[in-house]
């Protein structure tokens, strides 16, 4: 019998900062149009439906988000894959980004911290000042009888090592939701399109597993929509959705089994037999073709190595770091563009 996984993947008009709370009731919804579909596993964008960008303790949520996707997973029998940022409770003004896996009992299976966190800037742009958020300290690779389900968070993606980790722990699906942008910036919406999905492409073809991804589009933006919702293949783009809803699709993971239990070898290198089509459309075995001895210089100190650590000292150390990296310029930039205002 062939083992496939129906996925949905959902790309929702988000709302933002202090009117977040109202993400509550249509993250339901969409647990319940999911299950109507016959989902197995559900996955929503980067901190989606939050609290993420608004007031982390704000008494406006009609309830906890993560509670109620956890009694909707145990109701429909759903894998939910969801996220939120955490205070951090031991130095204040630092933080937690998290993706959590739910089981179809209700229980968080994984509680995954973003180990390569997004730098100040940016987290004051993406979080709503929000400046500092912490490393985890372990990737997440959850067996479950879908497959192993391996969690990143956004440009975590774009860094091929991480990727690479998480297949050597037996990852089989990635999970690597995305924020999205709130507002008008300097990075072009159809170039970033074209940027995310040759990556998550690129990704899923090294690593023989699927890629999945969304993003929120947030309503107050005029609904900026990127690469939208995709399941990204070894061997091609499974599904893409580029209007707010609902991707379904099948994983099909005898396929991976098939791809990675081969090589290039006698048959799949010999003409095909008369009227039998062509059948790869990647490299089968790729997660073979490793020499660890080539790979040391990846571990060592560079120029471009930032210290994610600096918080141990003071939480301004970050600036330190941007000024070695890149040669003293960002100082001009913070005096032309204001200190960290991104709201």
């Amino acid at each position: 019998m062939a083992r496939t996984v129906r996925v949905a993947v959902v790309l929702p008009e988000t709302y933002w900062g202090d009117e977040e709370w109202k993400n509550a009731e249509p993250a339901i919804a969409y647990a319940d149009e999911a299950a109507r579909q016959g989902a197995q596993l559900l996955v929503y964008p980067e901190g989606y439906p939050g609290p993420m960008t608004g007031d982390l303790h704000s008494q406006k949520w009609p309830f906890k988000p993560v509670e109620a996707l956890r009694n909707k997973a145990k109701q429909h029998g759903l894998y939910i894959a969801a996220g939120d940022v955490e205070e951090n409770p031991e130095k204040p003004e630092t933080y937690f980004l998290t993706s959590k896996l739910i089981s179809p009992k209700g229980e968080i299976l994984a509680r995954y911290v973003r180990v390569q966190p997004d730098f100040p800037p940016l987290g004051a742009y993406l979080y709503n000042g929000k400046v500092h958020l912490l490393p985890g300290k372990e990737f997440k690779v959850i067996e479950t009888p879908l497959g192993n389900i391996g969690l990143l968070i956004c440009s975590e993606m774009m860094v091929p090592e991480l990727c690479r980790i998480l297949m050597l722990r037996g990852a089989e699906i990635l999970i690597a939701p995305v924020h999205g942008r709130h507002s008008r910036t300097m990075f072009n919406p159809s170039l970033m399109t074209d940027t995310w999905r040759c990556v998550a492409r690129a990704r899923a073809a090294e690593n023989l597993y699927y890629v999945v991804g969304t993003h929120n589009i947030y309503q107050h933006a005029k609904g900026i929509v990127t690469f939208g919702a995709f399941v990204a293949g070894p061997e091609k783009m499974v599904a893409i959705r580029q209007s707010p809803g609902v991707l379904v699709t099948e994983l099909d993971m005898d396929r991976i089994a098939y791809l990675r239990s081969r090589d290039y070898d006698e048959e799949n290198l010999s003409s095909p037999p008369e009227g039998v089509e062509p059948h790869f459309g990647c490299r089968p075995g790729q997660i073979w073709e490793r020499n660890p001895e080539l790979y040391s210089e990846l571990a060592k100190p560079h120029k471009y190595s930032f210290n994610y650590r600096y918080f141990e000292k003071d939480l301004d150390k970050w600036v330190e770091e941007y000024e070695r990296i890149y040669g003293g310029k960002y100082a001009e930039i913070q005096k032309k563009y204001g200190k960290l205002r991104f709201k």
